[in-house]
């Protein structure tokens, strides 16, 4: 991953622009945040405090009043406000202990509201991989932020008010050398320099320590990703273990797992090393300014500058400082890291959609009337300078069957991507009803469109939820669209009915399917929502040949009246089309019947035709 530089204000707004992210997925934590961030700040120097003015009081012989109420503002003001901490922190806690899931559910929002386009690049998903990794393995991102942010900012206030307080006790010095000005200056000044000097090598070793962790990190965030691959994508997956068993790969993938793990263990050793040095030096630094401080007391003490009890008070404030100081150093190197892991969350959820929506509504017809043209249409996929679809042009019947076969990679399934606006055409129009599909509202116009894509997916939900697409749905309309695809049989095996969930992956109550039920639902789903066009690509490859015929011999019963779009390489299948269209390399080169285009001996339809009658017989089945 690239090395980026932000600058300080750079750093500072990437991150409040991500807290802001944060406390708008989880409002109440930003209040709970600054609660907890106070409260801890005012126990810390509740005890300093009265703990001083006990001491002072008790040295100063007060009265037993005094004594009896300085303990009892030190002891159950003490634990009222420990009471007080524990409760806010176990809320901030339990905001930030899903953190993660509601970020990475809004980057799921985000990818379901992108353009079509998006999804099929792989720079995008890429993008998406690396924030998933980064927050997962390295604990980066949106993650870090949450759990650094309020830390860095508490501890940033306890320094301000210990450092007020050592500032305030440098002062004294003036009455601990009282009527000697130079020795005064002189040693100020050298307690200045001394701390000063201190910290700056603290914060120096800190910060290249914290630096060498984040590059041993980087080295193993593609370690981790080549890690999930192997684990998540191969191994662990069920079409994968006959591979591994049939070619015997188990030792080839146990080489390759051993050495990312070597890659991995060795860098976090280096990262066990170099956090062990930097303790080691951080320690002994520490121990250096606290006897610098402890003798900064001693001679204010006997010179009569502060009293007794404040050495409490000084002392807890200034050891205070040096932890929080330490932390803070910590934190805030990791934080800067983290800025460009919350900058790719951002990134992302912040890629424009480039696809036009417009506002036209879609005129309402009962006769569902459409006409649908393609008008000189050319079409390439970004990132590519070949032409799926060269100067295409086609006109859809109202009610009619139209077939589109060719070659696989003529371009057919990239029609329907076009048809369905998951693309928009490179050049040329496509028409409803004589406008620019580009002018009606984008939702309005998908709605007019059932498709079953070749690649469908059926999602592991109730049986009822999946074929309606929602909570809600209407039973009897359900149980109709499974009766019209032949999946009766598949509904009365299911123990809970329509509320059945599919496949066991999720619940183990649920019912798994077969590949050609999983078609037969996805057609089921598309029925299922009667709108003007019926799409279906490649809508019964998983399905065995007389569940296929079944299908193909109520098609016109299933479709009705509507305009019907199929998408086949089995021409046998295509025989109940009453308009065949044959693209090749992106043009329409003939449409026709059946019967009239197998007569064209010099057509490609002939030629694919008579290529696929050599296996199979299908005049016979049809």
């Amino acid at each position: 991953m690239a090395e980026e530089k932000f600058s300080l204000r750079e750093i500072i707004r990437i991150n409040l622009r991500g807290l802001s992210l944060i406390y708008s997925l989880i409002p109440w934590n930003g209040f709970m945040t600054f609660l907890s961030v106070l409260s801890d700040v005012v126990l810390s120097y509740w005890e300093y405090f009265f703990l001083a003015k006990l001491m002072d009081d008790i040295l100063s012989s007060a009265a037993r009043e005094t004594l009896v109420w300085d303990i009892g503002l030190l002891t159950i003001g003490h634990l009222l406000m420990t009471l007080v901490y524990k409760i806010l922190s176990v809320l901030y806690m339990y905001g930030g202990s899903n953190v993660w899931d509601i970020a990475n559910a809004h980057l799921n929002e985000k990818m379901m509201s992108m353009d079509y386009e998006y999804m099929e690049s792989e720079s995008i998903h890429n993008k998406r991989r690396d924030i998933d990794i980064t927050a997962r393995f390295n604990g980066g991102g949106i993650c870090v932020l949450f759990w650094y942010a309020t830390p860095v900012m508490e501890r940033a206030l306890q320094m301000i008010i210990a450092l007020s307080y050592t500032i305030y006790l440098i002062s004294r010095c003036r009455i601990a050398f009282a009527g000697e000005p130079l020795k005064a200056i002189a040693f100020v000044g050298i307690f200045i320099f001394l701390f000063a000097l201190l910290l700056a090598i603290s914060s120096r070793k800190n910060k290249q320590a914290q630096e060498t962790i984040h590059q041993y990190d980087e080295k193993n965030i593609p370690n981790y990703r080549f890690y999930q691959f192997y684990l998540n994508e191969y191994i662990e997956k069920e079409e994968c273990g006959k591979t591994i068993r049939m070619f015997q790969q188990q030792e080839l993938l146990s080489s390759y797992v051993k050495r990312l793990f070597q890659k991995l263990h060795d860098n976090i050793d280096k990262i066990c090393l170099t956090d062990q040095k930097r303790n080691i030096w951080l320690g002994s630094i520490g121990a250096v300014i606290s006897g610098l401080i402890y003798f900064l007391l001693g001679i204010m003490v006997s010179k009569h500058a502060i009293t007794i009890g404040s050495v409490c008070l000084y002392a807890g404030c200034i050891t205070n400082f040096l932890w929080h100081f330490r932390m803070w150093m910590e934190q805030w190197v990791d934080l800067v890291t983290n800025t460009k892991y919350v900058k790719m969350y951002l990134d992302f959820l912040e890629i424009p959609n480039k696809k036009y929506e417009g506002t036209l509504p879609i005129e309402k017809r009962d006769d569902d009337q459409f006409t649908i043209e393609f008008r000189h249409v050319s079409f390439r996929y970004p990132g590519s300078d070949r032409d799926v679809l060269k100067d295409f042009s086609i006109r859809f019947h109202i009610g009619e069957r139209l077939a589109v076969v060719g070659k696989n990679g003529s371009g057919k399934t990239t029609l329907i991507k076009l048809l369905c606006r998951l693309y928009d055409p490179t050049e040329g129009q496509i028409l409803l009803n004589g406008i620019d599909i580009r002018k009606y509202d984008y939702q309005e116009y998908l709605s007019l469109f059932s498709v079953v894509f070749q690649d469908f997916k059926i999602p592991a939900l109730p049986l009822g939820q999946t074929v309606a697409v929602s909570r809600n749905y209407d039973e009897e309309r359900v149980i109709s669209a499974l009766h019209r695809v032949g999946l009766d049989k598949l509904l009365n095996k299911m123990p809970q009915g329509l509320e059945t969930p599919i496949y066991t992956d999720y619940d183990q109550n649920g019912v798994d399917i077969s590949g050609g039920e999983a078609q037969k639902i996805a057609i089921a789903r598309a029925l299922y929502h009667d709108t003007p066009f019926v799409i279906l690509d490649e809508p019964t490859a998983a399905l065995d040949p007389l569940a296929e015929y079944e299908i193909y011999s109520h098609f016109n019963e299933l479709v009705g009246t509507k305009t019907a779009v199929y998408i086949s390489h089995r021409l046998s299948s295509c025989q109940f089309c009453n308009d065949i269209l044959v693209i090749d390399e992106g043009k329409a080169v003939q449409r026709g019947s059946h019967e009239k285009l197998v007569q064209d001996q010099n057509g490609l339809y002939y030629i694919l035709w008579h290529t696929q009658a050599q296996y199979y017989q299908t005049e016979n089945i049809l």
